[in-house]
């Protein structure tokens, strides 16, 4: 019989502790016992023990791989879901804890929070349901979202400043939960929707899919902002309120544009998308020639051999780098990886190289020898994968009488 994944998610006794934590590392993804303990950082006698214990109740499956012994997650029922809530479009990701982060269902919307609640709420809900429908499963067990925004750690919602396209006191999580638990088809039994900032997220599934041996890993997402996400042996590092990894509102010039976030000058309103759009524009229409509408678009001109739009990415890729540089003096990350549109393989032809040159041109020599990889993502849409692996981090189910472990 399969095991409910609220079962694996339930929280139990402090003598449970170790083995929950041990489960959720399993669900992100499966591996040795050696594996498992650096990721969890229990040690390697705490996770033998734990196997042995979740191996008996039928939780885990472990197999010799060699001299080690790998370790999988039994046959489960219900669905994990991560979404990546973007400005202009969503991508949802779901799946059952047993099967791989590439096998997972995933779904496009071209609705992003920039359309408004009335729009992305459902239609990003009606991608859900076709997810976990198209899974054969009946309920959404664990949910994340990841934004474009500073979430609060300790609250798990936005914090200040309160930028468009939210207002203060608004929710995204909230909104999805409400709606998703109003409609029909698979049920929602997740406690909440657990709210991450999408860096983060994004850099978090980098750190367990792209580059597992990462010690430091910083993840830059770049579109429509700017963001980084760093994870620190295993862990995401976020700050007291959350703000860490917000380089899109690090000041370049004083002097400069006024930002969304109160600022002037910030990074991205020299680099994100509406800056370059709008470079590439200045350019193209006092020629009368075509113009790009939007960052996807400027992309597929360069691609085509436009020289103007190929010029704007370059040249925002080189700032992006000067800016990266300055973080790695500070944070010396084994790898730096770079996704949203500008890591997306289209767009890398013209903004990996200059980035990485930017990088190691404005770095410490030590920040940046040849132990530091600078890659685009090979993960596709790492933010919804991220989210998926931090919903199954913070959801919890407590115990209630009569819960049988298995379905």
């Amino acid at each position: 019989m399969p095991v409910n994944l609220r079962d694996l998610l339930t929280e139990g006794g402090v003598k449970d502790t170790s083995r929950l934590k041990l489960l959720r590392t399993i669900m992100a993804r499966p591996g040795t016992q050696a594996y498992l303990s650096r990721r969890s950082g229990l040690s390697q006698g705490t996770v033998s023990d734990a196997v042995r214990d979740l191996e008996a109740i039928g939780y885990v499956h472990s197999d010799k791989d060699g001299r080690s012994k790998a370790v999988t997650i039994a046959r489960t029922t219900g669905a994990a879901v991560g979404i990546e809530l973007g400005f202009r479009y969503a991508a949802v990701v779901a799946r059952r804890v047993e099967q791989s982060y590439d096998d997972a269902q995933v779904k496009l919307c071209s609705a992003g929070a920039a359309m408004g609640a009335g729009r992305w709420v459902e239609e990003v809900a009606r991608a859900v349901r076709d997810a976990v429908t198209e899974l054969e499963e009946e309920e959404i067990a664990a949910i994340g979202l990841g934004v474009p925004r500073v979430v609060d750690p300790q609250t798990g919602e936005l914090a200040p400043p309160f930028m468009p396209p939210w207002a203060e006191g608004e929710n995204p999580a909230e909104m999805l939960a409400d709606e998703l638990r109003s409609g029909s088809g698979p049920t929602f039994v997740a406690p909440r929707v657990v709210l991450d900032n999408d860096a983060n997220v994004a850099a978090y599934a980098e750190s367990i899919y792209g580059f597992e041996n990462a010690v430091t890993l910083i993840g830059i997402k770049a579109s429509t902002g700017i963001g980084a996400g760093i994870v620190i042996d295993g862990k995401i590092f976020r700050g007291a309120r959350g703000t860490a990894g917000e380089i899109g509102h690090i000041v370049v010039d004083p002097r400069g544009r006024f930002c969304s976030c109160g600022g002037r000058g910030c990074l991205e309103t020299v680099i994100g998308a509406d800056a370059l759009v709008e470079q590439a524009r200045t350019v193209l229409g006092h020629r009368r020639m075509e113009s790009p509408q939007d960052l996807e678009e400027l992309v597929r001109m360069a691609s085509r051999g436009n020289l103007a739009c190929e010029r704007v990415l370059r040249e925002a890729a080189t700032t992006l780098g000067f800016a990266i540089g300055n973080l790695c003096n500070i944070l010396n990350p084994n790898v730096v990886v770079l996704s949203g549109a500008f890591g997306r393989a289209e767009a890398t032809r013209f903004t990996l190289e200059p980035c990485d040159e930017a990088i190691r041109r404005s770095a410490m020599r030590a920040a940046t020898d040849e132990r530091l990889t600078v890659s685009a993502t090979k993960i596709p849409h790492p933010a919804a994968h991220g989210a998926l692996v931090v919903a199954l981090d913070g959801t919890s189910y407590r115990s209630a009488a009569g819960r049988g472990r298995r379905r």
